[in-house]
């Protein structure tokens, strides 16, 4: 029988202590671990895969995203990951997305290299602010629903909730829920925020859900 105040003695003196942490404290520092896992896969459809360095590995449902990783899918393909408990990642086909940070603790960046994409949060809190970087523009995320992403032969980003600033050289536009707008190239001024029909609404959804 090994006597505990002598365990614990031996481990504090071979600066094991921080192996005694309660389990809430371990797992609170894993999430904050800048290459630990920021969600999981729920749905692909097609293929879809993800690369962080020479070799790409093959996602499918249940398995972990990570921080700087590149995720891809292919042609008539989409993929759903879980970023927690009320957020939610869409990627259409031939879409490229790189995670930057944890978006639910710390917030970060979402980079779109190509495609379309739907980011939704549906907590009421706004924080942490999230941005997603593409090559038209800049989006300011605020505890939000957003679509971006080819829509009627452009670059279009659609609000379903919260708000989103769009921004890039050519100017700024604030989005409130039912509006968007349309930018025709990479820096070009984007349009002023005008309400999107249902048709429009209802194609941009079909091309990443």
């Amino acid at each position: 029988m090994i006597d505990r105040r002598d365990l614990l003695r031996k481990l504090s003196l071979n600066g094991l202590g921080l192996a005694l942490l309660p389990v809430c404290d371990i797992t609170s520092a894993l999430a904050q671990t800048p290459d630990g896992a920021v969600g999981t896969v729920s749905v692909v459809e097609g293929s879809a895969t993800a690369r962080k360095g020479a070799e790409p590995r093959v996602l499918g449902a249940g398995q972990q995203v990570f921080a700087g990783e590149r995720l891809q899918t292919g042609g008539e393909s989409k993929l759903q990951a879980a970023l927690g408990a009320a957020t939610q990642l869409y990627m259409g086909a031939n879409t490229r997305v790189t995670i930057d940070g944890n978006l639910v603790q710390r917030g970060g960046i979402i980079r779109l290299g190509s495609g379309a994409l739907m980011f939704e949060r549906r907590d009421p809190d706004p924080k942490p602010e999230v941005a997603i970087h593409s090559p038209y523009a800049r989006l300011a995320v605020r505890g939000t629903s957003v679509f971006a992403g080819p829509s009627n032969g452009v670059f279009g980003v659609f609000v379903s909730h919260g708000e989103v600033v769009v921004t890039n050289p050519g100017g700024s536009v604030t989005l409130r829920p039912g509006e968007g707008t349309n930018i025709t190239r990479p820096g070009a001024k984007p349009t002023p925020a005008a309400v999107w029909g249902a048709a429009r609404i209802n194609d941009a959804m079909r091309s990443v859900r």
